[in-house]
């Protein structure tokens, strides 16, 4: 398995929850971030989606599902958090309600350790 691979393996969950962001392998141009709803349930293709990223090395593609899964923890987490809108989702970081800090923290540190791991960069 490429590294690519390993990092949506990691990232699997969190892809499956979102409905607007997706990664697809195409063909000569190789893995890339789709920004867009697709109604895979009724079989229909949204004509909403677009390529919103090229990833040229697994380090950008990691920083894209990391910040994908912040957005996903936020839209999870939006009532206590008390922002209406992020322009980088990263200042959710400083954000996070102090009840909630220490899981938040601790499942970022998580993914990215096992980002480290993959890309094989010490932590």
């Amino acid at each position: 398995m490429d590294k690519y691979e390993e990092l949506i393996a990691v990232f699997s969950d969190i892809l499956k929850e979102s409905q607007d962001y997706h990664i697809a392998h195409i063909y000569h141009a190789g893995y890339v971030a789709v920004v867009g709803e697709i109604d895979v349930a009724n079989h229909k293709n949204s004509t909403t989606f677009f390529v919103d990223e090229f990833f040229d090395a697994p380090e950008k593609m990691a920083e894209s599902l990391l910040r994908n899964w912040r957005w996903q923890w936020f839209y999870r987490h939006k009532q206590n958090v008390g922002k209406m809108d992020y322009k980088d989702i990263q200042e959710l970081d400083k954000d996070v309600p102090e009840d909630l800090k220490e899981d938040y923290l601790r499942q970022l540190q998580e993914l990215e350790q096992k980002i480290d791991a993959i890309l094989g960069t010490p932590a």
